[in-house]
């Protein structure tokens, strides 16, 4: 059977959808993966069709744009609004590269946000499966609060709840360039953003994060499958640079600092912010710059700069980590037993960061507004030297590895498409 994946974002965002489909590969199906061309190496070295779609990912979380559309994410008036007014022709090109990746395939797996999924499936005929490493804002529940569009406060059930409703109107974004897409490209009547709500809540979703770290809600559907990680190894084919190995071997173990894709306001400031906690901690640390949210500045010879390096190498030889709290850096630290603490910039990151915390597996995120060397320092101080922490976040990675996220989405999809093809519905009802 063949099946196409469908992933824009962030690398927090693909990766793991890669490792789900490499999982589908070796389960012996054809997998085709389309993502913007950024991600194309990654792809391909896991022996996956390739499919480009348009846009360059780093240069789009690098842009104003990007950050303003970030900042704007805990408004869901605004961000709408925003979205409205600026993402026309990202959508427009999206709904033409999706409908030309998906012509074909058996089964049509797709990343939320770019809201194609279920008029491509109503067209073509064929099971399409919602997968996402988070929750996502269309599935409301009582159990935790919007990340999205909300602050996560301990409220209660009925803020939770009203969390959601109150962001549903997000959903009509780009319902207007969708429904001309319908009729001109797929010859498809328009839908009302509402019926088309109701549509993908009754669509099985796969969601790629632990529900050891984020149980599955009592009020979400049996075809809601909190599968646990999906993780792709990369450890093992990577060969450190000289350098680094020499910096890891000369002194204690570093704290980690990295906010992978996250571009703010002023990087070159946060870049100082972040030497001057470690300095002020006492800390060796290792600055993980990813895409560009930490600059190149004069470092001390207990700091230590790397773009990018595997988390799967790298966590296990620091004592604590400091990120942005996006999914993938919040599951990579969890996973490898050391404590961490959360910068939040936006979207689901202040979830991830307070699970971290009320998992005590690490310190109250620290929201990149409130941002200070002295707030940062105190965080590191006791990120490194808490015992217990350290003890339970250990305790909590093995649990976390021990856990098989891909297998478990791979045999819910399985059973999903099996029920599809028999002609019962996708979602078992």
């Amino acid at each position: 059977m063949h099946y196409t994946v469908v992933a824009s974002g962030s690398r927090g965002d693909v990766q793991p959808l890669v490792a789900l489909a490499a999982g589908i590969k070796a389960a012996g199906h054809e997998v085709r993966f389309a993502t913007q061309a950024d991600f194309e190496p990654f792809v391909r070295k896991c022996g996956l069709e390739y499919f480009p779609l348009g846009g360059s990912a780093e240069a789009f979380y690098a842009s104003r744009l990007a950050v303003t559309l970030r900042e704007q994410s805990g408004h869901a008036g605004e961000f709408s609004k925003f979205l409205g007014e600026n993402l026309h022709s990202y959508v427009v090109n999206h709904l033409r590269d999706c409908w030309n990746a998906v012509k074909g395939t058996d089964v049509f797996l797709c990343w939320p946000w770019l809201q194609v999924g279920p008029s491509i499936a109503e067209k073509l005929g064929i099971p399409y499966v919602v997968v996402s490493p988070n929750p996502v804002p269309h599935i409301p529940t009582w159990g935790f609060p919007n990340p999205f569009h909300a602050p996560v406060w301990k409220l209660g059930p009925l803020y939770n709840r009203l969390t959601w409703l109150l962001a549903e109107p997000v959903s009509r974004t780009g319902s207007d360039q969708i429904n001309r897409w319908r009729q001109e490209a797929l010859d498809l009547p328009p839908r009302h953003w509402r019926d088309e709500l109701r549509t993908i809540r009754r669509t099985s979703h796969l969601f790629g994060y632990s529900p050891t770290v984020l149980p599955k809600p009592r009020d979400w559907a049996d075809w809601m499958h909190v599968t646990g990680y999906w993780i792709f190894d990369e450890a093992e084919d990577y060969e450190p640079p000289e350098d680094l190995k020499e910096f890891l071997a000369a002194g204690d173990p570093p704290v980690a600092i990295g906010f992978g894709s996250i571009v703010g306001r002023n990087p070159k400031r946060l870049t100082q912010t972040v030497v001057a906690a470690l300095e002020r901690a006492e800390q060796r640390g290792l600055l993980i710059t990813g895409w560009g949210g930490l600059k190149d500045i004069q470092l001390p010879k207990t700091i230590f700069k790397v773009k990018t390096v595997p988390y799967d190498w790298i966590l296990p030889r620091v004592a604590a980590m400091v990120h942005h709290g996006g999914s993938g850096s919040s599951a990579a630290a969890m996973r490898a037993g050391i404590p961490s603490m959360a910068v939040p910039f936006g979207y689901d990151q202040p979830l991830w960061g307070q699970r971290i915390a009320d998992l005590g597996v690490g310190v109250e995120p620290l929201p990149i507004k409130k941002l200070t060397a002295d707030r940062l320092a105190r965080a590191i101080s006791r990120l490194a030297r808490d015992g217990a922490m350290r003890e339970r976040a250990q305790r909590l990675g093995e649990k976390l590895r021990a856990e098989d996220g891909v297998s478990r989405a791979v045999a819910a999809l399985e059973q999903t498409v099996a029920r599809a093809r028999k002609g019962a519905p996708a979602n078992g009802r």
